[in-house]
């Protein structure tokens, strides 16, 4: 959220699937992210050894590298090694990704992480996790060499193919089977319109983004389970594939295919379609958990980037994964967040999903965690509708800069108007400003609309709010469970002080904010267990997580 954006509820269009990367510069880093109480303790000890993390977002990504200070508690710390833009283009008649770009700058990023862990006096990195934004994937074939390419979420390819699926495999029987929000773009859509998957030789499979990384790294395939997760195709009563859906899948793109030739839009049967159009469960590579080794860095590769043929672990490679899994939290019980940024992931962490009705209705979907977890969330509307409204002041030639925006919001009086953020008319970008404006509900005062930039902030912040609390409560009561005592905010969002007051208000309970890299602290944490940095208790990871940042606390306004 912030540099990689996280997917709205229904518009592909607007924003990316369910990430959580905090925009975030060195600097701060450095200053936000170290360990905090070091100074008391006299004086921080040596790191034991260093991670890389390779966080991709939709829009930029970056490596980091994380360092792991022994003690009772292990303390994290980031350091940004490299930072580089992701970008979309028109490719073979798709919107896709420049993975071979990104390829290269990884590679570039993996190099200067090598060089600062010897520069902190370490060998050099002892491992690498990638996490990176949800549903999209390549297509490798029997002899590694990419088919086609990355071809992004928000291509128009899959419009309309979600009823085409649920033609055969009914909206409820898919939520069922995986606890996943059916939003346009997920993986399941995607392979129903995919029309390379039928001409792919024997042997190839589909890897998802991070998966591709780890597969280019080591030549292993495999599937990270986080990710696994968010295509709509995974059970959610056990870690397998639906084959089902796969089924149904061959099946909404025979649909399309025939209806596209002026045939009727449906399908003979969906197993006689799967075969016929080449997907089954053998396109997908073995499932790994968390923590678990992939491979090691190929030879060739090692010598290349100076960084040592260094094991690959699968992180939590989903990045809202990785976030949540950063959650500081200490109590025992459901871990309530929100991972803030462009958009509000917005749930609960839980020991089981929920797929009843009552769950699908609500919108709010199931993906797996580390150990076994699963956040039950929604995704709602969250600093989109300020940045997007910014934007439009400064193409109208203002000069607006966030935090002095920010607090001119604070001073103007609240309780003057409401708008609905889950509105689908805020998805897509373009002239924001204007929109909530003409959507501004007055519920207080004498203005008829939002005057100012400070007004329509303050107007924004608060119904974000309200939404919280509306879902936050509702979650609950999916779950059968009381309101937690406190509510986590991690991610760029966490810094935005007023709206974790308002929340606070909202709710009336307290708001803790921190960590903002809770995605790259997430990853590097997943490593460092997996080496025997971090103990294996429950809990621990967040333990550490906890002892290396600075915390925020808002208590409800008396």
């Amino acid at each position: 959220m912030s540099g990689a954006d996280a997917a709205g509820p229904a518009a592909a269009s607007a924003a990316a699937p369910a990430s959580t990367e905090a925009a975030a510069s060195a600097a701060a880093v450095a200053s936000a992210e170290a360990a905090p109480s070091a100074a008391a303790d006299g004086a921080a000890a040596d790191p034991s050894l260093a991670v890389a993390a390779v966080d991709l977002g939709a829009t930029s990504g970056r490596v980091m590298l994380g360092l792991v200070r022994p003690g009772e508690t292990a303390r994290l710390e980031l350091h940004e090694a490299r930072r580089f833009p992701n970008v979309l283009a028109e490719r073979d008649g798709h919107l896709s990704w420049d993975i071979d770009a990104l390829w290269e700058q990884i590679r570039e990023g993996l190099r200067a992480a090598g060089a600062l862990a010897r520069e902190r006096g370490l060998e050099g990195i002892s491992s690498i996790g990638i996490d990176s934004w949800a549903v999209d994937y390549a297509l490798v074939g029997p002899d590694g060499a990419r088919r086609g390419e990355v071809i992004a979420y928000r291509d128009s390819r899959t419009d309309g193919v979600a009823d085409q699926v649920a033609r055969i495999v009914s909206r409820e029987r898919q939520f069922a089977l995986t606890g996943i929000a059916q939003q346009p773009f997920n993986t399941l859509y995607q392979l129903a319109a995919d029309d390379r998957l039928g001409r792919l030789p024997e042997g190839s499979q589909l890897l998802m983004v991070p998966d591709l990384v780890a597969f280019l790294l080591t030549g292993q395939r495999r599937t990270e389970i986080t990710n696994a997760s968010s295509t709509g195709m995974l059970e959610a009563a056990s870690p397998a594939w639906a084959t089902e859906l796969l089924a149904a899948a061959a099946g909404g793109r025979d649909a399309a295919d025939a209806a596209g030739a002026g045939g009727t839009a449906g399908a003979d049967g969906p197993a006689g379609a799967a075969g016929s159009a080449g997907l089954d469960a053998g396109l997908l590579a073995p499932l790994v958990e968390p923590g678990e080794r992939v491979g090691t860095v190929l030879p060739e590769l090692a010598t290349e980037l100076g960084i040592g043929e260094v094991p690959v672990i699968a992180a939590a490679s989903h990045d809202t994964a990785s976030a949540v899994l950063a959650v500081p939290a200490a109590a025992d019980g459901p871990v309530a967040y929100i991972s803030s940024g462009t958009w509000s992931l917005i749930g609960l962490e839980l020991s089981a999903p929920i797929t009843t009705e009552a769950a699908r209705e609500a919108g709010f979907t199931n993906e797996r965690g580390v150990d076994g977890t699963f956040r039950f969330l929604k995704n709602v509307a969250g600093m989109w509708l300020v940045s997007e409204s910014i934007r439009q002041w400064e193409e109208d030639g203002a000069s607006v800069e966030l935090d002095g925006l920010l607090a001119a919001a604070a001073a103007v009086p609240g309780g003057r108007f409401r708008i609905d953020p889950t509105d689908p008319q805020f998805l897509a970008p373009g002239r924001m400003a204007d929109r909530v404006t003409a959507a501004a509900e007055v519920i207080g005062g004498e203005d008829e609309f939002p005057r100012s930039p400070a007004q329509l902030v303050r107007c924004i912040l608060e119904s974000l709010a309200e939404t919280y609390r509306t879902e936050l409560h509702t979650a609950c009561r999916l779950a059968r469970q009381p309101l937690p005592e406190r509510l986590h905010v991690v991610g760029g969002g966490s810094r935005n002080a007023l709206l974790n007051q308002l929340t606070a208000d909202a709710l009336g309970i307290e708001v803790v904010a921190g960590p903002m890299e809770a995605t790259a602290l997430g990853n590097v944490a997943v490593q460092a267990r997996a080496l025997g940095a971090i103990g294996s208790a429950p809990g621990a990871m967040r333990e550490a997580v906890r002892a290396s940042v600075d915390l925020e606390v808002f208590t409800p306004s008396a």
